[in-house]
């Protein structure tokens, strides 16, 4: 994300990623990351976004990898794109550790006619620690509960986010996640409704077609500290707000002592900042799905990247662009390139981690030959 809070953590060797306390959602996640997809404790198929190498070689890549076995490809699309960072002296670039994690379940919590997708942007020193406890960590805590999910889907996936976050400070990682955070959106969906859950400013949107163009919309809230709702309960808690820069640098909220900042006001971890205003809790929002059938108006699909993509698209651009490809995953590789060479016009040899997945056809889950129908 390139906004992580300014106090590292401190210096320690890499260590191995701590197992959560509950029963993962996760088989292995050395088989999970070895093969692209694992099974989930009632049956969920887990898919890790695959690093997107090159225009030409990613279809390639992405037939070795398996993920075929899990999902068809042409229903729902993921990648992901390393950052880049310029080196000193002017002397070119060299590519950063990927922060991004993101995946789909499918089937969910027992059911095909349920589904999660969640997309998690680390930021600060080790945070795709984070990110990836978090990737973790998520499945099995929503569906450790799987009544209560299906009962009260929108309190469950803020308790579980509020949860993850409590399990983190308590962890083996407290003194990482002292400096380095993530994003946290998740998109669970049964049948022809969707929660979205989202901590941070990793974006949801929807894309329908209305009069027979194509209309996209938010399903999630960018969590920046200059947000009227934000900077009020972060001055009231203490904290400082600096406005957005002449210069692009985002506003960012700070502890009073000015000791770290952070460019958004939600997260999951940056525990320097908490009692500064800062907070995990996600915001939810509950959707219908009407399917577009054919070339009729209805929702088409369902777009969910870390700020990567937002950066230098807007929701209606990135709506406009997958709409003209059939195939989910070359409609992700599609936005992805968008992004980088828009990253390279703007910021020459800096770049953000780009992660983004997309379902292009909009029809109510059930069971059905399909895999992961919306």
């Amino acid at each position: 994300m390139g906004c992580g809070a300014s106090t590292a953590a401190p210096p320690e060797p890499p260590a191995p990623l701590p197992q959560p306390p509950v029963k993962s959602a996760l088989k292995s996640v050395n088989a999970f990351n070895a093969g692209g997809n694992s099974a989930g404790p009632r049956g969920s198929v887990i898919y890790q976004s695959k690093e997107l190498t090159s225009g030409r070689d990613s279809r390639l890549s992405r037939r070795r990898s398996g993920v075929s076995a899990a999902f068809d490809t042409s229903h729902i699309g993921t990648c992901t794109r390393h950052g880049i960072a310029p080196l000193p002296g002017r002397r070119g670039a060299k590519a950063k550790i990927n922060q991004d994690r993101g995946l789909v379940c499918w089937p969910f919590n027992g059911s095909t006619a349920q589904a999660l997708l969640c997309v998690f942007d680390g930021h600060g020193r080790h945070g795709e620690r984070i990110s990836e406890y978090c990737m973790r960590t998520l499945p099995g805590l929503l569906e450790a509960q799987p009544t209560v999910l299906t009962s009260r889907p929108a309190e469950h996936l803020a308790e579980q986010v509020i949860e993850m976050d409590s399990m983190l400070g308590a962890g083996e990682l407290e003194h990482v996640a002292k400096g380095a955070g993530t994003t946290a959106t998740a998109v669970y969906m049964r049948g022809d409704t969707c929660w979205v859950a989202c901590s941070g400013d990793s974006r949801a949107v929807l894309g329908s077609r209305k009069g027979g163009s194509i209309v996209g919309t938010d399903l999630s809230k960018d969590h920046k500290p200059d947000d009227p709702i934000e900077r009020a309960r972060i001055e009231a808690a203490g904290g400082e707000v600096t406005e957005q820069g002449a210069n692009g640098a985002p506003a960012r909220l700070w502890a009073p002592d000015g000791s770290c900042g952070l460019a958004m006001s939600r997260s999951v971890g940056d525990f320097s900042l908490r009692g500064h205003g800062h907070v995990p809790d996600p915001d939810v929002q509950e959707f219908q799905i009407t399917p577009a059938e054919g070339s009729a108006d209805g929702d088409c699909f369902v777009i969910v990247a870390s700020d990567g993509i937002w950066e230098f698209i807007t929701s209606q651009e990135a709506c406009e662009i997958v709409s003209t490809i059939s195939d989910a995953t070359a409609a992700c590789e599609k936005l992805v390139m968008v992004a980088e060479n828009r990253w390279y016009k703007v910021e020459g040899v800096y770049r953000d981690d780009i992660t983004v997945r997309h379902q292009p056809r909009a029809r109510r889950l059930k069971r059905a030959p399909t895999p992961l129908p919306i």
